[in-house]
């Protein structure tokens, strides 16, 4: 038997479990999180361990041979479910001001490639698709015409299938792309804002951060509408329920390894976790208290 195939990943987590445990609880060996889905009652809020949230069967996975079926996953766990825990405690410590080159990148590398990695921008091209799709396939059926022609100037066929299976072929065909496209202009990204700041976020009080299934959001203070791609943009992370890390543009590069603490106050909090609401795809993570007081 071929043992690599044992070791194949199906089950792929976009927000990393190393991550998700620093929003939870302990019961006995496993980490548990409270849980809300977007849109719905209060009523719907539920704890899950965190190996049953944020992933997917074979998100990742490509085709070809083990390791190129694995490469992508490879990738993404070296860069942030190897080195974070010890990232981790470098950012919540509150004596460190400064940090190696090598760290930096990491840090930067973690919170730049959970940006890009996380389910919500695959689901929006999908929804996108699946309105598209609807509108040929409608216009089609109402001329009896058997075939549309994709932006390629390729004729696809639409004859015999339900509009769910011409679907399902879109999403199989775009998923591989999508996700190598993801993670090359997470990899360029990564290069370009190594001379940000690190600014390290703290909270005293009572208050906590909450989280969600796409933590990172960007922000862009120059300008009236934030791209999401944008070489300019500051990015945000929660690392725990007490810390939040940014990277955020800056041009004096004598201080460019420096790791800038501050306190937050509880209304920044508030609008800090109300981004992740807004920012999330399905559901928002945290403490109970959090999440009630955020989705009011």
């Amino acid at each position: 038997m071929n043992k690599k195939k044992e070791t194949e990943t199906k089950k792929q987590h976009f927000v990393p479990r190393t991550y998700l445990k620093n929003f939870g609880f302990k019961k006995n060996d496993d980490f548990y999180v409270n849980v809300f889905p977007k849109n719905k009652s209060i009523d719907n809020l539920f704890e899950s361990n965190i190996t049953n949230i944020c992933a997917e069967n074979h998100l990742y996975t490509l085709t070809g041979d083990y390791e190129s079926r694995q490469l992508l996953e490879n990738i993404y766990s070296n860069i942030f479910e190897v080195e974070y825990p010890s990232l981790y405690e470098i950012l919540t410590n509150d004596n460190i001001f400064e940090v190696s080159p090598e760290n930096k990148k990491s840090i930067i590398s973690a919170i730049i490639t959970m940006f890009y990695r996380t389910k919500k921008w695959l689901n929006e091209i999908n929804n996108f698709n699946d309105k598209s799709l609807s509108k040929v396939y409608q216009i089609c059926k109402q001329f009896n015409v058997d075939y549309y022609t994709d932006p390629n100037g390729n004729k696809i066929s639409i004859k015999g299938k339900s509009i769910e299976e011409l679907k399902q072929t879109k999403k199989n065909e775009t998923r591989i792309p999508f996700v190598l496209t993801q993670l090359k202009t997470a990899l360029r990204l990564i290069e370009i804002k190594q001379k940000d700041n690190l600014n390290v976020f703290k909270i005293e009080g009572k208050n906590e951060f909450i989280t969600s299934d796409n933590p990172v959001f960007a922000s862009n203070i120059n300008k009236v509408q934030t791209i999401p791609f944008d070489i300019d943009n500051a990015y945000y992370l929660p690392i725990s329920n007490k810390y939040l890390l940014s990277i955020f543009p800056n041009e004096d590069l004598l201080k460019n390894n420096r790791i800038i603490r501050m306190v937050m106050s509880d209304d920044q909090v508030k609008k800090m976790n109300k981004r992740q609401l807004l920012n999330c795809d399905k559901f928002i993570i945290g403490s109970k208290n959090e999440i009630i007081e955020t989705i009011k």
